[in-house]
């Protein structure tokens, strides 16, 4: 299943490299990039759940380096549509959910 994606410009308060609103603007997803081009979850907000940050207790999941620099060309091309736009988005949170709140996730159908 495609999820909806729109990138969204970083705000004072929540500062990352990307924010992705998703599935009708009901999640807002921010990650930043580490040194070696790598995407990770700072914060994602849910409608009805509230904001959640990682489990510091967990292993940070990331995103590869060659998968980050495919989800920033597809955003930049506005090719928001593409299926593996989706499945970047959809396995990075499958491996995460261990660290955020796997219910929301599967609520909002990220999952």
């Amino acid at each position: 299943m495609a999820i909806q994606i729109r990138p969204y410009p970083s705000m004072p308060t929540r500062p990352c490299h990307l924010g992705l609103a998703l599935q009708d603007d009901s999640v807002f997803a921010d990650f930043d990039m580490d040194e070696e081009g790598c995407f990770y979850l700072v914060r994602i907000s849910f409608d009805g759940y509230g904001c959640c940050y990682p489990d510091k207790t967990a292993e940070l999941v990331k995103i590869s380096s060659d998968q980050s620099a495919r989800l920033i060309n597809y955003i930049e091309r506005s090719d928001l549509e593409h299926p593996e736009l989706s499945a970047i988005i959809q396995s990075y949170f499958f491996a995460a959910r261990g660290a955020i709140w796997e219910d929301a996730l599967k609520h909002h159908g990220l999952i």
